[in-house]
């Protein structure tokens, strides 16, 4: 075996780790960390601004889509 396999393997495994430890943390919540600083809706189980932002938006990209002369 190579070093080069060795380092590859390394590679992975670290890869795989860092993977599983991030889905332990991310299981406190359905709703994950969305970088918003006065964001409470994770701790206190209320509506993420982020999220309905989002979907704000997709709709309404939608709407512009569906009538194209509107907008």
């Amino acid at each position: 075996m190579s070093p080069l396999d060795i380092v590859i393997i390394l590679a992975v495994a670290v890869a795989v780790v860092l993977c599983v430890r991030s889905f332990v943390r991310g299981r406190a919540s359905e709703c994950s960390t969305c970088g918003d600083a006065g964001c409470t809706a994770r701790r206190d189980g209320g509506r993420c601004r982020a999220a309905d932002d989002m979907l704000r938006r997709a709709s309404e990209a939608l709407d512009r889509t569906a009538r194209p002369n509107a907008g």
